[in-house]
């Protein structure tokens, strides 16, 4: 199967990833969404693992450049008009932290809502 560049690689079954994946959409059109589920992505990409997929975003660039977590969020930064024009905040040391310190509340909430054990008093309940 041939896929269109760039894609953003997103677990469909994380309510969390399916709402960045529903924001990215409206902001930008040119960005294509395949399942971290999807086998066949695998084939086409042997470099990537679907373990890693499902543990940390993964975009792969026009140039089939392979982009993880935080990277993800710089490339995207720099390309979405109006925010593009904020992206030098982040490139100072203290943005980078700001953005990674994000970054890592984002997977902590992401990994607690994808709990199943019902008797985790750490889960968000509904």
């Amino acid at each position: 199967m041939k896929y269109q560049l760039p894609i953003v690689l997103y677990d469909p079954e994380c309510p969390l990833c399916v709402r960045f994946k529903q924001g990215l959409e409206y902001i930008d059109k040119s960005l294509h969404f395949v399942s971290a589920r999807e086998e066949a992505v695998y084939s086409a990409f042997p470099e990537l693992s679907q373990a890693a997929c499902l543990e940390k975003i993964h975009m792969i660039t026009i140039e089939n450049q392979i982009l993880v977590g935080p990277e993800v969020v710089d490339y995207l930064v720099g390309r979405i008009p109006g925010v593009s024009k904020l992206a030098w905040l982040l490139e100072s040391d203290q943005g980078k932290k700001v953005k990674d310190y994000f970054y890592q509340k984002v997977e902590e909430l992401r990994e607690l809502s994808q709990k199943k054990d019902s008797d985790c008093n750490q889960c968000p309940r509904k």
